[in-house]
């Protein structure tokens, strides 16, 4: 049998830094602890908290940029099912257990995490997953012009449409949007020499796109804050912009720095690797609904140091490494030994025997 070629660390390391800013995201607007009162330190929240929306979609280029050439494998959705349960169940009861305000339906939402948007990326990621080997039927055989064709089409509701009103449009649910970006991946994937993907390889275009448009948005939502000037026009398209999965400056942004580091020359760091590997995890635990309140004001005590740009990255920080430790435990203490059983195995085979069925063009 042949050796496992190791995974190159370029993406990985992409993996990581997108973690930190949904962390950063979720603490300045969770936590309580952005400040606002002047121009500098609204610049500086807003830095932090620029990335989040970029990041997800990030994580689905990157997710479908390998999912597209590789087999289904039912593993995949079934260990991210079993990853969200784990977390969501132990974590709300023992928030309950130690007196945390817990309520009927919390404990109903931890019972069936996937069915609701509490965490809306891990369940559109699994709509994305499970919907993989119909999309690789769709894409089977065809050709380029109508490949190009269905994105272009598809751009009108899901791109066009929210840049230009900074608004969803009909199709509002986020999982239309990352079918998008697998089938826009594959595109770039299977057709090198296409327009897009050469100016992305110009690393000064990249750097624009992924680093100068955040900016530009940060700068102005900075300055708009400051000013309190957050009930007019300006402020939505700006605060659209930020957080619309479908507004084109997010998605050209999450293209050029997939681009970006892509075009990286890591090798294969297997610490990177492995602290990559525990990036959905931390998503999950430190966004579990009974826990997260208690996590930035109960642990961090993030109100107390309301406008300290230090202690917020400290927190960012040490945030993403607790996780990281909490999901490695929890994969060698829960997910090895339950992936390794027969039932899981079993579900695996009957999952690819379907997939097959389904993908098999006669």
């Amino acid at each position: 049998m042949a050796a496992k070629t190791p995974r190159a660390s370029n993406l990985e390391l992409l993996r990581i830094l997108c973690m930190l800013l949904i962390i950063g995201d979720h603490l300045t607007g969770q936590g309580g602890i952005a400040d606002y009162s002047t121009f500098s330190s609204s610049f500086a929240f807003c830095l932090i908290g620029c990335g989040s929306r970029i990041a997800c979609s990030v994580f689905v280029l990157i997710g479908s940029w390998f999912l597209c050439e590789q087999p289904f494998q039912t593993r995949r959705p079934l260990s991210l099912w079993l990853s969200l349960w784990l977390y969501t169940v132990p974590v709300t009861l023992l928030c309950a257990l130690a007196g945390l305000p817990v309520s009927f339906g919390t404990l109903r939402w931890a019972a069936f995490p996937a069915s609701t948007r509490q965490l809306w990326f891990i369940s559109d990621y699994l709509v994305l997953l499970v919907c993989a080997p119909l999309l690789a039927r769709i894409l089977h055989g065809l050709p380029r012009k109508a490949h190009r064709g269905l994105l272009v089409v598809l751009a009108l509701p899901l791109i066009v449409y929210p840049t230009l009103f900074a608004e969803d449009g009909i199709v509002s649910d986020l999982a239309w949007m990352f079918l998008y970006e697998y089938l826009l991946a594959a595109y770039l994937r299977r057709y090198p020499d296409n327009r897009l993907s050469r100016l992305l390889r110009n690393r000064l275009a990249a750097l624009l796109l992924g680093v100068g448009l955040p900016l530009l948005n940060t700068a102005a939502r900075a300055w708009l804050e400051w000013q309190g000037q957050t009930e007019g026009k300006a402020f939505q398209y700006i605060a659209y912009y930020r957080t619309g999965l479908g507004a084109l400056p997010n998605l050209l942004a999450a293209l050029a720095l997939f681009s970006l580091f892509q075009s990286l020359n890591l090798g294969s760091v297997r610490w990177i690797n492995a602290t990559a590997g525990t990036t959905l995890g931390i998503y999950i635990l430190h966004q579990v609904p009974a826990f997260r309140d208690y996590l930035w004001n109960g642990i961090f005590q993030a109100q107390a140091h309301h406008g300290s740009v230090p202690y917020t990255l400290f927190v960012i920080v040490a945030t993403f490494a607790g996780g990281a430790v909490m999901d490695g435990l929890r994969t060698q203490c829960l997910m090895k030994p339950l992936q390794d059983s027969r039932p899981f195995r079993f579900l695996c085979e009957k999952g690819d025997a379907l997939a097959a069925q389904i993908q098999r063009c006669d």
